[in-house]
């Protein structure tokens, strides 16, 4: 997928980012690794055939939504999280550098996982292997959800952060509110109004109290998988400190009953279905700008987008 955001490097600067965490190798070869929408990455093969994932974060002075902001640290902090929980699959951090020093953005290294992500390789699966998968995804979500985490809000943005869930919530529904009308882009719903249902809805979220780590973007293409088995999770980037619920797992457009069935949540509370309608408005508002933000070579993902938040906005004023 190509967008805006893809900060490539040239060999040079790949040399000397190799030479920084893993000295005395060197960089033997690498290639850009194109399934991704934001980050660029690299597998990176060294001198001792050792191959190794490299992400490098937009570069200084390009435009991102707000939720995006410093996301390269929240993704570190979240898979470090992960590993010292134990029982998550998760790919260890090799070397994270945010010093600018050697190029103008963060970058860092991780060990590669074996096989291939779910989204590129599922029609190699009988369909009995895809759902062990989603089951199997949902038991490991549910492990992610058990991290406890300082407060609620963005990782990487303290301003984004807070005691109170509902507070933390409306701010990250305003900011990509904000940012869709500071790119000029149509939503296709009355933004004032939707912002008044929510008010309205304020009591749903009280029995959220405490900020767990969620994971937020296991879609296929975030599933690594080998021989119809999980050999791991990606692309940590957009974990939030928040409610479960938000995981990708519960979205309209993604409910799946054997990932749920591994989870152990096979049917929502009143307050939960309502929570989960707000959550599946906020990722399509956040859908609907990416063609704006990231210059996609089409607008198919806008469109989406903001199909999904008409029907949404339906279901809301019901």
């Amino acid at each position: 997928m190509e967008s805006l955001t893809k900060n490539r490097q040239n060999e040079e600067t790949l040399r000397k980012m190799v030479g920084r965490f893993f000295h005395p190798l060197e960089l033997q070869s690498y290639k850009e690794l194109t399934e991704g929408y934001f980050n660029v990455a690299y597998e990176v093969t060294l001198s001792s055939g050792e191959a190794v994932i490299l992400k490098v974060a937009p570069a200084n002075g390009i435009r991102v939504m707000t939720y995006e902001r410093n996301i390269m640290c929240a993704e570190v902090q979240a898979m470090e999280m992960a590993l010292e929980h134990g029982g998550i699959p998760v790919p260890k951090v090799l070397g994270y550098d945010d010093s600018h020093t050697i190029c103008e953005s963060s970058y860092f290294f991780m060990e590669k996982l074996d096989g291939n992500s779910l989204h590129e390789r599922k029609d190699a699966f009988t369909q009995e292997q895809i759902n062990s998968i989603y089951e199997e995804t949902g038991r490991i979500d549910k492990e992610i959800n058990r991290i406890a985490c300082p407060c609620f809000g963005y990782p990487g943005q303290p301003e984004f952060q807070g005691e109170d869930w509902y507070m933390v919530f409306r701010r990250m529904l305003e900011a990509g509110i904000n940012d869709a009308r500071q790119g000029n882009v149509d939503l296709k719903i009355p933004v004032d109004e939707l912002l008044r249902y929510l008010e309205r809805d304020k009591d749903f979220f009280a029995e959220v109290t405490e900020p767990r780590l969620v994971h937020w973007d296991l879609w296929d293409g975030n599933i690594f998988v080998s021989d119809g088995m999980i050999t791991g999770l990606i692309d940590w980037e957009r974990s939030i400190w928040g409610d479960p619920l938000l995981e990708v797992g519960f979205r309209i457009h993604s409910d799946n009953l054997f990932f749920r069935n591994g989870y152990g949540i096979k049917e929502f509370t009143k307050s939960q279905e309502r929570r989960s309608l707000w959550y599946d408005i906020y990722l399509f508002v956040l859908v609907s700008l990416e063609c704006e933000y990231r210059k996609y070579e089409t607008i198919d993902m806008y469109q989406w987008g903001t199909h999904m938040l008409t029907t949404l906005w339906g279901k809301l004023r019901c």
